[in-house]
């Protein structure tokens, strides 16, 4: 290893929480220290009292860690007298020093034999490196394949090597590792690797990777067409992603883990890195960039179908107000005009009586009186596609690119649908105007007889208006995506469910997957916990139910009804309540920054926020100060130049802490350590109900934003004129524990776990 420097793998504080020799309390001790009778046997072999308190030492510290410590007497001075006073009623006795070497593998091998465990070893090392070295495909982050690793370990009944010897071969297996994807990444054609190496490269002004990582803003137009753009660059390369990444043997989880450090880092960085690393980064950044692509121009695509929807509503309704307007303004025209017509002059020419006539009555009015004394109604809808008619110019620039350039699918298979989505992409594909566009009369019968007269200018017409026909088919399908039924399996959000899903052969090898990984215990697990919350809920239910009916929930008050049958139910407010805040007046005010600078400090919370990179920087630990001035800028939504300004940071160092430490791997770590504090406060159990029922609630915070994405939608209702954000939150005793952005326009309880 003399030319490999070691990985950073754990910070102190973990290091000694995972090998230090545990200190027990006074109810530990009586758990650890218990022994059976087999474990008595075991003890019986030895009759000096030194060598026996020796051992019941070892057993119960390798019971609680399953490892072996050097300690001394001394060391264990409170676990020692524990161990005299209660298996050999010696409390006198003053243990010092420690037995032999001898002695002490001797009693290694005795508790390791107790436990079926098997002691570090060569051949150990050797079996342990082959499954790290398949770990790695899995979890290329250290700390995830590390605390797989030790969960292996124990599920194989091993004893822990030194955090040295892990040390050693972590960074022989991401040395071998690496070996192992370079000469994969070789084998990519050299055309395609041209095209890798363009993305990164910098001739002149910003670089291709910079131009396709660079979210899409708004919904205007010219930000729709540069991700329509973006996404016909990179399809190519795409297409051989989708072929070549499955070579490469790696998880989902660590495409994207090589997929994010090429879209958290900056291309001159990337620069630095090996060719093949390059190649390897870029690729796994382009095969979830592509999928991030579709969901962005997908999510366009339902804004302004439903923007056109909206309008067209909108339309229909001022139509219909202003035919029912002229109908009382020509009604007393219609009436003149019948008292006039049997007194009309016979003498005048066809022409003077028209002239006359449509004096008297506009020719225009005359049909829709008519439809009226028929006693049709207006058609609305027909004002509608007269509406959506006036907008082809909206479908060609927004809604036809998406129809070209995303591959959609139906759940289901086959559905009515795809075949007219097919023919319309067919057409534009070959760059045909709407004018040329016929259909065929076999794909005209799919389409709802009631439907047909509003796909035509003229009820006369022998083929379907293009514009009517075009716009048909996208209302079709934003219905169908809406409900999940019409999907893109090249994206994230859009993706069909069996899709994701791993293959049913997989699923009936969950046991032997599981036990592979050390998790044996999950699959008899799983079964179990659903068959249990199951019945637990039925039997909520049920109780939920009686206690209502009964009158004992007093939060409830129920309400009989005309049928007497189903009797309705309100909400029981007590308005007399006031508000009791005293306690909280009391406390003195101080500043975020400082509080969050006090918490961090208190709870050792900036220890998680690691460099991106773990290999290969200078950088290990971030400057504290600027760490919580990034965090809060990101909080509030400033720039990190604004935040530098204001804070007196240095711009560069604020700049490279945001880049380098602050991203979701880093920012949930702390969010549970902060939780995690709150939680053994006594405080946080005076929110519990009902004894220890944790108080639970999920809710959409909205949140204005200061920049414009295609997430950030408007809502009068709770922002007014500005956009923003829904933070949709889970919280436990007013502990939010976990979050997830999503727009205005989603509607929350489609999140709610069930």
């Amino acid at each position: 290893m003399s030319h490999l420097k070691r990985l950073y793998l754990l910070p102190k504080a973990e290091i000694d929480n995972l090998y230090a020799r545990p200190t027990f309390n006074a109810d530990e001790q009586e758990i650890y220290f218990t022994m059976n009778q087999e474990e008595l046997n075991a003890l019986a072999q030895y009759t000096n009292t030194k060598t026996r308190v020796f051992f019941v030492l070892q057993l119960g510290y390798f019971k609680a860690k399953y490892q072996f410590f050097n300690f001394t007497f001394e060391d264990a001075r409170s676990d020692v007298d524990y161990i005299l006073a209660n298996f050999f009623n010696k409390r006198e006795l003053i243990l010092s020093g420690r037995i032999s070497r001898g002695y002490i593998s001797d009693q290694k091998q005795a508790i390791l034999q107790l436990f079926d465990y098997k002691d570090w070893s060569e051949e150990q090392k050797i079996f342990i490196e082959t499954h790290l070295g398949e770990l790695l495909k899995y979890y290329p982050k250290v700390h995830d394949a590390l605390r797989q690793l030790l969960v292996y370990i124990e599920s194989q009944r091993i004893v822990a090597p030194s955090y040295r010897s892990l040390q050693d071969m972590f960074t022989q297996a991401y040395a071998n590792e690496n070996n192992r994807l370079s000469q994969k990444i070789l084998l990519i054609p050299a055309p395609k690797q041209t095209q890798l190496s363009a993305l990164i490269q910098r001739n002149d002004g910003i670089t291709k990777l910079n131009v396709i990582r660079a979210d899409q803003k708004d919904f205007q137009y010219t930000a729709c067409k540069e991700e329509v753009e973006k996404a016909f660059e990179i399809i190519e390369l795409y297409e051989f992603s989708k072929q070549f990444i499955p070579t490469l043997a790696l998880s989902k989880n660590a495409v994207r883990y090589y997929a994010d450090l090429a879209e958290q880092y900056a291309a001159s960085r990337l620069r630095r890195l090996s060719q093949e690393q390059q190649w390897l980064q870029a690729l796994c950044f382009i095969h979830h960039r592509y999928q991030q692509i579709m969901d962005n121009l997908i999510t366009s695509f339902m804004y302004h179908t439903k923007t056109i929807l909206d309008e067209g509503k909108t339309y229909g309704d001022k139509a219909l107000l202003d035919y029912r307007a002229s109908l009382i303004t020509d009604f007393p025209k219609l009436s003149k005009f019948l008292k006039w017509f049997p007194k009309r002059n016979p003498k005048l020419t066809h022409e003077e009586l028209n002239r006359v006539a449509y004096k008297i009555l506009p020719e225009k009015q005359f049909p829709a009186l008519a439809e009226f004394l028929d006693d049709h109604l207006f058609d609305k809808e027909a004002a509608e596609w007269e509406f959506y008619l006036k907008s082809h110019r909206k479908l060609s620039l927004y809604l036809r690119p998406v129809l070209l350039n995303v591959p959609f699918v139906f759940h289901e298979g086959d559905h009515d649908i795809m075949p007219l989505i097919q023919v319309l992409k067919d057409h534009y594909a070959k760059g045909k105007m709407p004018a040329s566009f016929k259909l065929s009369d076999e794909l005209l019968q799919t389409i709802p007889k009631k439907m047909i007269p509003y796909l035509k200018r003229d009820p006369e017409d022998e083929h379907l208006d293009p514009h009517l026909f075009e716009f048909f088919i996208y209302r079709k399908m934003y219905n169908h995506l809406d409900k999940g039924r019409l999907c893109c399996n090249e994206s994230v959000s859009y993706c069909d469910m069996d899709h994701d899903l791993i293959n049913e052969d997989l699923v009936d090898k969950v046991e032997e997957i599981a036990a592979e990984f050390g998790y044996t215990n999950i699959p008899i697990f799983c079964d179990q916990h659903l068959d249990e919350a199951v019945n637990e809920l039925d039997e909520t239910w049920v109780n939920t139910i009686d206690r209502i009916n009964s009158g004992e929930n007093k939060g409830f008050e129920l309400i009989d009804t005309e049928d007497n049958e189903t009797p309705d139910w309100h909400l029981n407010y007590d308005a007399s309540d006031k508000l009791d805040d005293t306690f909280f007046k009391t406390l003195p005010k101080t500043g975020i920054a400082d509080l969050m600078m006090f918490m961090g400090d208190l709870m050792n919370m900036w220890s998680v926020f690691s460099h991106m990179k773990t290999r290969y920087n200078k950088k290990k630990t971030p400057a504290k100060l600027a760490l919580n001035a990034g965090i809060l800028a990101d909080a509030f939504g400033v720039s990190a130049e604004q935040m530098a300004d204001m804070s007196d940071i240095n711009y560069n160092l604020l700049r490279s802490t945001q880049e380098d430490f602050i991203r979701i791997d880093t920012l949930c770590p702390a969010n549970d350590i902060a939780c995690n504090f709150i939680y053994s406060l006594p405080i946080f159990k005076g929110w519990n109900l009902m004894g220890n029922k944790v108080l639970g609630d999920l809710d959409g915070q909205k949140q204005p934003t200061s920049r414009s994405t295609i997430q950030s939608r408007y809502s009068t209702k709770y922002l007014g004129k500005d956009p923003g954000l829904s933070i949709y939150s889970l919280t436990a005793n007013n502990t939010t524990v976990n979050a997830k952005n999503i727009g205005l326009n989603e509607y929350d309880a489609y999140f709610t776990p069930i």
